[in-house]
């Protein structure tokens, strides 16, 4: 995983190969899943040396640019709203299935908006953080692009091991 800090928001990028062991009909889906983040400083008490902690919170918005084959980019969908950091159902853009690297780094750079769209609360609070992490647009989008090349390959690659809900993190 890797993670983009913009002070009070961060992006996490992702590995993903899911299989729902509710829907083995439905196949394997790989690639890549990002998710837009609050950050949270400590606030113990520490002398002007002591190192402070940051947590990152559950997501709040997410981007499944996942595929059923390599390069079928069939299953590109994402989740605007995440309460307690639980995806509501797919949201499909034909725009996303279509460019979907293209997609996501106009999101990215949308600002404030995407915050409201997750519903966030005075979203405008973060606004020069949300600008910090458009500007960080491309090298998030370049990662996206590294992982899901990772799952281009045919066939793709085995997993290790799944979780109870089917996942299998997958690091490039």
């Amino acid at each position: 995983m890797r993670i983009f800090i913009a002070n009070r928001l961060c992006m996490s990028v992702e590995g993903l190969d899911f299989l729902n062991p509710n829907r083995l009909q439905d196949g394997r889906e790989c690639g890549v899943r990002l998710e837009l983040r609050i950050v949270e400083r400590d606030t113990l008490p520490g002398s002007i040396y002591a190192s402070r902690a940051l947590s990152i919170s559950r997501g709040v918005c997410r981007f499944d640019l996942l595929e059923s084959a390599p390069g079928a980019q069939d299953r590109m969908h994402w989740h605007p709203e995440m309460p307690n950091g639980e995806g509501r159902k797919r949201l499909y853009d034909e725009e996303l299935s279509r460019d979907p690297l293209g997609w996501l780094g106009r999101q990215l750079r949308g600002g404030v908006a995407l915050l409201e769209m997750a519903g966030i609360d005075d979203a405008e609070r973060f606004a020069r953080d949300a600008d910090a992490l458009g500007g960080m647009a491309d090298d998030i989008v370049a990662a996206a692009a590294a992982a899901l090349d990772g799952f281009r390959l045919s066939p793709w690659p085995a997993v290790k091991g799944r979780d109870e809900r089917g996942m299998a993190l997958v690091d490039f």
